[in-house]
């Protein structure tokens, strides 16, 4: 009878710990503020430009991990970092400067760090996840003809609204202003 009890004990830690997979349903796409922001910063006569992504993988990067809070600190979430920064910069460097893959200016964005950190709403009554924090941290070597520079971006936002205002709205928000940042820092260094 103790041996069963042991074992019991084991198999709920077990489930405790193993968490649960979340997929949330994650926009790629700058907003409609950010694409103004980045037509803003126009510098066509500088382009067009072709975007070369080190390492290639990194527009298709998905991590899967754990929130930076206690509630979901254990789930295992799909974050589509990659996914939804290389879109944003991509489509801001198009709005900016103008994106032709064929261009022989190649703009080279070496990836060294991109890391997402995220909290969910806490509240019992949640039944849909929804994240309230998010900071966003983009650490890149960028070069283009015989220029190169390095840069840290980082953005951080707070939803203020209880229970959250939308699943995904605040980490989509946190990379529309790195895309941006990118965009500035880019336009200022052609």
């Amino acid at each position: 009878m103790k041996k069963l009890r042991i074992f019991f004990v084991i198999v709920m830690v077990a489930v405790f710990c193993s968490g649960c997979a979340v997929n949330l349903p994650f926009n790629n796409r700058l907003s409609y503020s950010a694409v103004s922001s980045a037509k803003d910063l126009a510098v066509k006569a500088k382009g067009p430009i072709a975007v070369k992504w080190v390492p290639p993988s990194f527009p298709e990067r998905v991590d899967v991990q754990g929130a930076s809070g206690y509630v979901g600190g254990v789930s295992q979430t799909r974050i589509p970092i990659g996914v939804g920064l290389a879109n944003r910069i991509s489509e801001g460097l198009d709005s900016a400067i103008g994106v032709n893959d064929s261009s022989k200016k190649i703009l080279t964005i070496d990836i060294y760090n991109a890391k997402t950190e995220f909290e969910y709403s806490a509240g019992i009554f949640n039944v849909t996840p929804a994240i309230d924090v998010a900071r966003c941290t983009l650490e890149a070597e960028f070069s283009i003809g015989k220029k190169r520079w390095k840069e840290t971006f980082f953005s951080e936002l707070k939803d203020p609204t209880i229970g959250g205002s939308s699943q995904t709205g605040v980490v989509e928000k946190v990379w529309d202003d790195i895309a941006i940042q990118v965009v500035r820092n880019v336009v200022k260094n052609l």
